[in-house]
């Protein structure tokens, strides 16, 4: 925990000291009292900076049994509750903060910005607990749902759950959600080490603070980036997101059917961030910033992951240190030393920083992209690097805007970008740091992806008698683009429609056989703003082949033509392997996974708002014998529509007839109940509990 006044405030208290002291020469005890009064009345003008390490919650995370070095052999069975409640950022449980910034890590207080707003959240806290096991731990956690009226669910990102699909989160394709005022028990194997994470996959509950950190590290002798480190700690997780200024519901609602915005105004590292400037009795405060310790002469990993929810790549950098980014998404890759790194949604990234410059307080800064940058809201925020023994900070929050937060030199995984410039690299050119699986041969499968945003009326946002798309005023238009779109691509063979005029709404499912070869090209076609789409894949991971921009809009056809002239250039020399990749505005990425997982995958982009509009599909994989069979009990939905018969008034006459045959009911009554006392007879309607069908809750309560 640290905090500094600026010196500025310093130097003048100094001037005015000295000046007391010479009018009150002999009066010692004034000076010490108008010293202190002058104190705060001179820092009214000033802003204090202050930042906070691991908090007594984030402690509890790391004194978990689970949080261990890990051994060769031995596992554990790693258990966790999450109750999932609506609650507020900046409630009564964070006191004085921020004047205090002690009272800003205090046990459920959710600083966040310093602006208040509900939240979704697991045990109270934003992010949600962070787990951190071990490579073949059983990890276990019973989800208690509070919210009231909502379901939810929980995703377990990076983790494939090879024999497991019921345990994936998806709601209505792996599980029902779990029903308010029910517990649900997700049970699996942390077989995929890396840098995870969890999040909901229900509604908008990601978007308002609904996920967290999963680690899941292997012993240090199988782990093979361990060469390239000293230390590999939990503090040194970093989650990232994009914050609104209210619930993700509200801003949905309104961008689609008024002009509203929807753009994030800020960003958040581990729950906290400055941007709301707090005033009280002339004292000025933002809530404190995250702080990450290191030793001089210590190399570290730093595992940041992105939890994005619009379009919103981030991008990391350290002042005065390079990042040597080591994984992506879990997978080990061939060490870069670049000055910054842009995440998108979903993704996840391991890095190392080397503490090997002089002993000081370094800003790590963020800067949003897109939906962030400077033409909206400018969402940027700051963390500091701190060397132990260091106080201070690199200079005042007060002066830290969206601009100072640029890196020049070296990027890595830069934006809407294609390779071969030389002065930024994609991740298609990143290497693996060991060939994995040879995807090189001729694919069983290839399949071509277009999408954008397309102006039709949808019925959910756009009625075609009363406000159609095209009769609205521009500003309230959804999406601006021509309308000879295909829309035949969107539902497989087995659903296809004609889409050509009418909105469609189909499940898109892409059918194929286990162990079969899929090839995915995705194009962008970017007719619709300068934009770009992180596209995640659940059950596995698969291979980045090729990535491409043709311009700021292309077509299919267009990406199809370079492919028939072999000019879609795979690379199959170590292509690095991810589950989430991008795909520049008005270009291409081609990749290829085996389909080795059977059951039923998403495959969407990773912005909360787009996927909620449609943009995914599903893969199923394998046929339906091959899937493994439900837990026992696990719970079951699904319509409920029963035969309506014309003869109801019969049957409601015919129960009532029923409940008409009387039977004497004796009840012992209190003495002096009666004047007879001892017993009354009660003659009147009677039944018997009927037995419900053996068959459980929706919410999986034994």
């Amino acid at each position: 925990m640290s905090l500094q006044l600026p010196l500025t405030g310093q130097l003048t208290f100094l001037g005015i000291y000295m000046a007391v002291l010479h009018e009150a020469m002999n009066t010692s005890a004034v000076p010490v009292c108008v010293l202190f009064v002058l104190f705060v009345r001179h820092a009214a003008s000033e802003v204090i900076t202050q930042s906070l390490g691991e908090t007594e919650e984030t402690m509890e995370d790391l004194s978990h049994p689970c949080v261990r070095e890990c051994v060769r052999g031995e596992s554990q069975v790693c258990r966790y509750t999450f109750t999932v409640e609506w609650y507020t950022t900046m409630g009564k449980a964070c006191y004085d903060c921020p004047f205090n910034v002690s009272d800003c890590a205090r046990p459920h207080c959710a600083p966040a910005d310093g602006f208040e707003r509900a939240i979704v959240t697991a045990n109270r806290r934003l992010p949600g607990p962070a787990i951190h096991v071990c490579q073949w731990d059983e990890v276990v956690v019973d989800v208690v749902n509070e919210l009231g009226s909502d379901s939810t669910t929980i995703h377990w990102h990076g983790i494939h759950q090879r024999g497991t699909p019921y345990m994936d989160g998806v709601p209505f394709l792996t599980q029902c959600p779990i029903p308010a005022g029910t517990t649900f028990r997700y049970h699996f194997l942390a077989d995929q080490p890396g840098t995870q994470y969890w999040h909901s996959h229900s509604g908008f509950q990601r978007t308002d603070g609904m996920f967290g950190a999963l680690v899941v590290r292997q012993p240090r002798e199988e782990d093979p980036q361990r060469g390239h480190f000293d230390r590999d700690e939990p503090q040194h997780t970093l989650v990232l997101t994009d914050w609104l200024d209210g619930l993700g519901v509200a801003k949905f609602v309104n961008h689609h059917h008024t002009e509203h915005d929807n753009k994030p105004y800020t960003l958040l590292v581990n729950g906290r961030g400055k941007h709301v400037l707090h005033e009280k009795d002339e004292v000025r405060a933002y809530t404190p910033v995250y702080e990450a310790t290191v030793t001089p002469g210590k190399r570290y990993r730093f595992r940041a992951l992105s939890n994005s929810i619009q379009n919103c790549p981030i991008v990391v950098s350290v002042d005065n240190h390079t990042l040597t980014p080591i994984a992506t998404d879990g997978h080990p890759i061939d060490p870069i030393e670049v000055e910054s790194l842009t995440i998108y949604g979903g993704e996840r990234w391991d890095f190392v920083v080397n503490a090997s410059q002089v002993p000081a307080p370094y800003w790590i800064k963020f800067q949003g992209m897109l939906d962030c940058d400077d033409r909206f809201k400018a969402a940027h925020q700051v963390a500091v690097l701190r060397y132990e023994g260091t106080e201070g900070f690199p200079g005042s929050l007060a002066e830290v805007n969206y601009k100072s937060t640029v890196r020049e030199g070296l990027e890595l995984n830069k934006l809407n970008a294609a390779p071969g410039d030389g002065t930024f690299i994609t991740a298609a050119e990143i290497r693996g740091a060991a060939q994995a699986r040879d995807v090189s041969r001729t694919p069983d499968y290839k399949f071509w992806l277009k999408f954008d945003f397309y102006g039709k009326d949808n019925p959910a946002f756009h009625h075609p008698d009363f406000y159609s798309f095209h009769e609205v005023r521009k500003e309230h238009r959804l999406f601006h683009a021509p309308d000879d779109v295909d829309y035949s691509a969107f539902c497989n063979a087995t659903h296809r429609r004609n889409c050509l005029g009418d909105f469609c709404h189909c499940p898109h499912v892409l059918n194929v056989e286990r162990d079969s070869l899929v090839e995915l090209i995705l194009v962008d076609e970017g007719v619709v703003y300068w934009a770009n789409h992180p596209f995640h894949l659940h059950g596995h991971a698969f291979q980045v082949l090729a990535m491409g921009r043709l311009g700021e809009n292309t077509t299919k056809a267009n990406v199809q033509a370079l492919d028939e002239a072999g000019k879609l250039n795979r690379n199959f020399d170590r292509p690095p392997s991810k589950d989430t990749v991008t795909v520049p505005d008005g270009g291409y990425t081609v990749i290829r996974f085996f389909a080795s997982n059977p059951g039923y995958w998403l495959f969407h982009c990773h912005i909360s708002f787009h996927i909620e509009v449609g943009m995914g599909l599903v893969f199923h994989v394998g046929s339906g014998e091959m899937l493994p069979p439900p837990p026992p009990k696990f719970p079951t939905c699904g319509h409920w529509r029963p035969e309506v018969e014309r003869d109801l008034k019969a049957q409601v006459d015919k129960y009532f007839e029923n409940l008409n045959g009387s039977v004497d009911v004796s009840v012992d009554l209190l003495p002096g109940a009666s004047e007879g006392g001892g017993k009354v007879e009660l003659h009147g309607p009677s039944y018997s509990t009927p037995t419900m069908p053996n068959t459980p809750a929706a919410g999986g309560r034994e």
